[in-house]
């Protein structure tokens, strides 16, 4: 199980009150940082801007529970909404629900590419 799951391995560092109260304070301060970047970074990208709330919650939750390390920093970046734009731009005007449902549909692609390549035993 605990291969499947990471955090089997820190969560008992938890039961520390000084380590609770570290990474709540650090959690904290890093989402009143990473929320208006992932508005910021949504409209670059061409999304509603609701949506960028999404990729700088979403991604956090998964690296908390599935990442290598619990002291990793995710969230949306700046080349990544600009990439998202130009790779989807020519295929559907930018702002429609067609052009957020292809957006919607290459980062789930994503997503799943990465999560299989995390799962594979390489390198560990």
């Amino acid at each position: 199980m605990k291969a499947v799951l990471p955090f089997t391995r820190w969560l008992p560092m938890w039961q520390q009150k000084e380590v609770l109260r570290a990474d709540l304070i650090a959690g904290l301060i890093g989402a009143i940082g990473v929320l208006p970047q992932g508005v910021a970074f949504a409209t670059l990208a061409g999304m509603p801007p609701a949506y960028g709330l999404y990729a700088a919650m979403v991604p956090c939750v998964m690296a908390a529970l599935f990442g290598s390390s619990r002291l990793m920093v995710t969230g949306p970046a700046n080349a990544i909404s600009l990439t998202t734009m130009a790779l989807v731009a020519p295929l559907a005007i930018v702002g429609t629900p067609q052009y957020v449902g292809l957006v919607l549909t290459l980062t789930f692609m994503v997503g799943t590419l990465q999560f299989a390549l995390g799962m594979v035993p390489v390198g560990r």
